[in-house]
């Protein structure tokens, strides 16, 4: 609050000093012009009052809400007839806060600064009988582990239950220059520093009836610089440039104990019961680097044409220290092939594009772009390894696969417009990708597309648009095998390669009734289909349609919309164990999901409600309805299945502010603002997390919270 205070009466002094200069020198002040020497400024402060805010949910997901003084905005621009400088504070004091200057010496040199916090609330009703005994090592209370073990319930680790928020916080800094060497030379530089603190919900697994969730520590920074030299005329451009990126991690190792076990042991079944290691070790994020070299450049050409080009090539490094197998002291040690990742990558990236208008009814447009991920990281052999530091398992690959791709991409499309038509564009486009890859069960799949659109101007009621896109995705060098060797079913097909054929189809139109109304109106369809994907995503249809209309003059506005969007997807699979049960198409079952979300927006708008006052209101509503629903087939020899129950989300803003002025400058505006969020879902529901002390799972309760919210702000607007 003090900054605040400092802050406001840096800018009523400032203000009151440019007042008395023009007051003692009224002719000076009116000889220099405007754009010489003038300094403006908005200031925006007041009182958010937030009446009981506890957890609140994700109404705080990315906000600090909370009731207090409040320095919402302070802008400050001086300008010269050389330089400008800016300022600008945001949300001062608070999680969410920003402060930004920029500096421009014009036609030679700008500069600028920004820091920016970005909260992030997961929940405030978190607990856990976990305790850190450092930042990356969680414990339980032994004797307590010890007990469980010996079949105590798992309800014993309640006396040890803590409560905490889980937050974390995204803390950017970031500074460029931009200096003009000559009229044609311009240097840039700029780096961002990103650092990353406090926790989230982490899933930490012993098996199948051993889950753990963790509120594992964050602590790290990632480094950007970026370069550049640019040069350019009337006739072209030329630019080269440097990227790098440096992630750092403090906290690259977890570790957490067994909640079943207080001393190690291996069985044959320990990965699924859990019942195998006392504690539990993974890797998180480890550091890294990138680096990329870039070079571009675009030039005019006869015939009102332009080419542009971008070549980089980049590179990907990770060489962090790999655990070993296991942390489990029952299980003899197995050798790793090598001590660290010696993660390699090496990226190669164009792009190509031509674009010419030879007469006026005709435009071309053709582009090619390449992206190669060449995985040079050595082949990691693993003849045994450790599953869920239970028990020792024989590999069936052999160990990693670093994948690798070869993407092709090149889109050509021409519009044309008829000279009796001159408000009319007629349009057709072709578009294909060529992917190549290592380590899928497709080694190239190649997708096709074709559209076609027509758009016009020139009615006298509006405008109109209408296109349709129709693709074919075909993968080639099937390897089915690859999906027995780890005992999938050979006829599973993995949706974002699989053969796919894809038709979409839109209208927009917009009508001008009168000067003062105007209606507006889409409508979307498409259609997904898979066939020859026996198990996985079969369909994935979309439909959409929106209505608007909007109502404006001086002394009203008005705006109504309503949008529905339909989402249908259908995949199948198979309940089977290996042995007969494998190719039992008896025991095939399939899931379809149905998801329906309406949402209406609506705005009110009353600039002159009376000499001095302006209202706004606003409202939206957004309704969101899912239904998972099982099916089998007619000769299923399956159970019947347990349906689950609907999920629902509905969210309200409402919001409305009264604008009083009370001189030319200044003006009072007081606001209110509801939230309303409901939520029924079975997955994070409080009647499923109902306790950290599940019997197959301890979590943190991390929910989707219902709320209800009211906000009152009284602020007072400055403009000099």
């Amino acid at each position: 609050m003090r900054l605040t205070a400092m802050l406001c009466a840096l800018v009523v002094t400032m203000s009151a000093e440019k007042a008395a200069a023009q007051a003692a020198n009224p002719a000076a002040a009116a000889q220099v012009p405007a754009t010489e020497n003038t300094a403006t400024g908005e200031l925006d402060f007041g009182v958010r009052v937030t009446p009981d805010f506890d957890d609140v949910g994700r109404y705080q997901r990315f906000t600090d809400p909370r009731s207090g003084a409040t320095l919402n905005r302070l802008r400050y621009v001086r300008d010269t007839s050389v330089w400008q400088f800016t300022a600008a504070f945001d949300n001062v004091g608070y999680r969410d806060q920003r402060y930004a200057a920029t500096f421009e010496r014009w036609g030679r040199l700008k500069a600028s600064f920004d820091w920016d916090q970005v909260p992030l609330w997961f929940g405030g009703q978190a607990a856990s009988p976990y305790r850190p005994e450092s930042p990356s090592v969680f414990r339980l209370d032994d004797a307590t582990q010890l007990a469980v073990q010996n079949r105590a319930p798992i309800g014993s680790f309640a006396p040890f239950l803590e409560s905490f928020d889980t937050r974390a916080r995204r803390d950017v800094a970031a500074a460029s220059v931009r200096y003009s060497a000559s009229r044609t030379l311009d240097l840039n530089v700029s780096f961002t520093s990103t650092g990353r603190s406090g926790a989230m919900p982490w899933s930490a697994s012993f098996g199948f009836s051993d889950a753990v969730e963790l509120p594992v520590t964050l602590d790290n920074r990632t480094n950007a610089i970026s370069t550049s030299a640019e040069w350019s005329n009337s006739r072209g451009m030329a630019r080269i440039a440097y990227d790098g990126s440096f992630f750092d991690n403090t906290i690259e190792t977890l570790i957490w104990d067994n909640p079943l076990r207080a001393t190690d042991q291996t069985t044959a079944t320990a990965f699924s019961t859990g019942e195998g290691s006392s504690q539990g070790r993974m890797a998180v994020w480890p550091d890294s680097t990138a680096h990329s070299v870039s070079a571009s450049g675009s030039l005019a050409l006869p015939g009102r044409s332009r080419a542009y080009g971008y070549v980089s090539v980049g590179s990907w490094l990770q060489d962090g220290e790999l655990l070993p197998h296991t942390i489990n002291t029952a299980i003899t040690p197995i050798p790793l092939a090598r001590d660290t990742a010696e993660g390699d990558a090496r990226i190669v990236s164009m792009m190509y594009r031509f674009t010419s208008r030879p007469t006026p009814a005709l435009w071309l447009n053709g582009q090619y772009r390449l992206y190669d991920y060449d995985n040079r990281t050595p082949h990691f052999p693993v003849n045994q390894y450790v599953r869920l530091d239970g028990t020792v398992s024989t590999s069936v690959t052999g160990g990693s696969e670093p994948f690798a791709m070869t993407r092709h991409f090149v889109d050509v499309d021409a519009s044309f417009t008829p000279a009796a038509l001159k408000f009319v564009a007629f349009r057709v486009g072709y578009a294909n990708e060529l992917d190549d890859r290592t380590y899928r069960v497709f080694e190239s799949t190649n997708d096709n597309v074709v559209r076609a659109s027509v758009d016009s101007t020139g009615f006298s009621w509006g405008m109109l648009r209408l296109q349709y896109d129709h693709s074919v995705r075909s993968g080639d060098g099937l390897d089915e095998e690859v999906l027995s060797d780890i005992g999938e079913q050979v006829s599973l097909r993995q949706f974002d390669i699989a053969n796919r054929t894809r038709d979409r189809a839109s209208a927009i139109v917009q009508v001008a009734a009168m000067d003062s109304v105007g209606l507006s109106g889409s409508f979307a369809v498409g259609r997904e289909r898979r066939p020859d994907s026996a198990f996985g995503l079969q369909d994935n249809d979309l439909t959409s349609f929106t209505v608007g209309a909007d109502f404006s003059r001086e002394t009203v506005g008005l705006g109504l919309s309503y949008a529905f969007d339909r989402l249908n997807t259908s995949q199948r699979s198979r309940q089977a164990n290996p042995g007969p049960q494998f190719n039992d198409p008896t025991r095939d079952w399939s899931t379809t999901l149905d998801e329906d979300v309406h949402t209406v927006t609506a705005t009110f708008d009353l600039p002159r409600l009376t000499s001095r006052t302006a209202l706004q209101i606003t409202y939206d509503f957004v309704h969101a309805d899912d239904q998972y629903l099982y099916v089998l087939p007619p000769n299923t020899t399956l159970p019947p299945p347990s349906q689950l129950p609907r999920i629902l989300n509905e969210y309200h803003l409402a919001s409305a502010s009264v604008r009083y002025s009370l001189t030319q400058r200044a003006a009072i505006v007081a606001g209110y603002r509801l939230d309303k969020y409901v939520v029924d879902d079975f997955g994070r529901s409080a009647e499923t997390l109902n306790t950290p002390l599940i019997p197959t799972f301890v979590n943190v309760m991390y929910r989707w919270v219902p709320y209800d919210l009211h906000t009152a702000s009284v602020r007072l607007l400055y403009r000099w």
